[in-house]
């Protein structure tokens, strides 16, 4: 999220280096104090004459000597800085093009959460797990959600998180703090659903991920007496799944209605690719078996294997395309 200082539209070096110094220097939307650690990250700017690291020099370079005349000593910090300038190149037309040049008072990319302390060899961006539980449209007041391949836990992480309407992150770890029209912001982030308890199973087959995935949920908070009963962690096969074993693991749906499935299998990429597709196919049938146990219940996944949906042998009712990283897939949501 790129707060926007100015934008040029020259394309090399010297011409930019020119606009920009004049126009940050009076800019009394820069960061004040007496020091300032500060980094520059390149978007999109295939089109500039120049290499983004040569570009990041140029405004590197005009930011120091804008700062240094308002009497701030910066310098860069690429590991640890306490405000990240953004540069790309934007138009909607290829003359409409200019060379941006902001702040990023988001905190970085969406999918950075800072939740995983451990990740796994496949993982699954926290946005498109948030993407997914969105349009499985759970009601984490009335239903319950089950992750059976939960992996490190992103999607169970997630689906506390749009529970209680948590803030992704808090202001006080964003760069606001140096920038004075931020000044009034308030730092407190209540819940939006504050009371709201989920019903949440995490799942998965190899034990080895059951340490991570607790790992992971105990660094934003999720586990403790607070959680025992709301997040339930254990080791299981998808394909032996069935309505009596959630409600052993998870007594309090015993009153509630059908719930959601929301999980990300290996497509035979990244993953089981060493193991052979056939054995892959075997795991998706297995699971559409499971699932049609669950009368009323529905699912949702992000698959980028086109068998995918043959195999599991269940029509879905809604097709979304998207992709997780560099791998195009398709949002897929049904109904048992």
């Amino acid at each position: 999220m790129s707060w926007d200082l100015y934008s040029s539209d020259a394309v090399r070096l010297e011409p930019l280096f020119a606009d920009l110094v004049p126009a940050l220097l009076p800019d009394d939307r820069l960061p004040e104090g007496e020091s300032l650690r500060f980094s520059v990250e390149v978007g999109p700017s295939r089109d500039f004459e120049a290499s983004p690291l040569q570009l990041r020099g140029v405004v590197k370079n005009a930011i120091v000597e804008a700062l240094a005349s308002r009497g701030v000593t910066a310098a860069l910090d690429a590991e640890s800085p306490e405000v990240v300038f953004v540069v790309r190149r934007a138009g909607a037309t290829d003359d409409a093009r200019r060379t941006v040049v902001g702040i990023d008072i988001g905190g970085g990319a969406r999918h950075r959460r800072g939740a995983r302390v451990v990740m796994g060899p496949a993982p699954l961006r926290e946005t498109i797990a948030a993407q997914l539980i969105m349009l499985s449209r759970w009601d984490a007041r009335t239903e319950p959600l089950v992750d059976p391949m939960a992996g490190g836990g992103t999607i169970p992480i997630e689906a506390a998180g749009l529970a209680a309407g948590a803030a992704i992150r808090r202001p006080m770890d964003l760069p606001l703090g140096h920038l004075t029209a931020f000044e009034d912001l308030p730092i407190q982030t209540p819940d939006l659903f504050p009371g709201t308890v989920p019903r949440i199973l995490a799942l998965d087959i190899d034990p080895g991920r059951i340490p991570d995935m607790v790992g992971n949920l105990r660094a934003v908070g999720l586990t403790g007496p607070s959680h025992e009963k709301s997040i339930v962690i254990a080791q299981q096969d998808v394909r032996t799944l069935d309505p009596e074993y959630v409600e052993r693991m998870l007594p309090a749906v015993h009153g509630m209605k059908p719930g959601v499935f929301c999980f990300n299998p290996p497509y035979g990429v990244r993953m089981a690719a060493e193991a052979g597709e056939e054995q892959l196919l075997t795991l998706y049938s297995g699971m559409g078996r499971a699932f049609a146990r669950f009368k009323g219940w529905r699912a949702a996944c992000f698959v980028a294997n086109p068998r995918f949906v043959d195999t599991f042998g269940h029509a879905p009712v809604m097709t979304k395309p998207a992709s997780n990283a560099d791998l195009r897939g398709a949002f897929l949501v049904y109904g048992f």
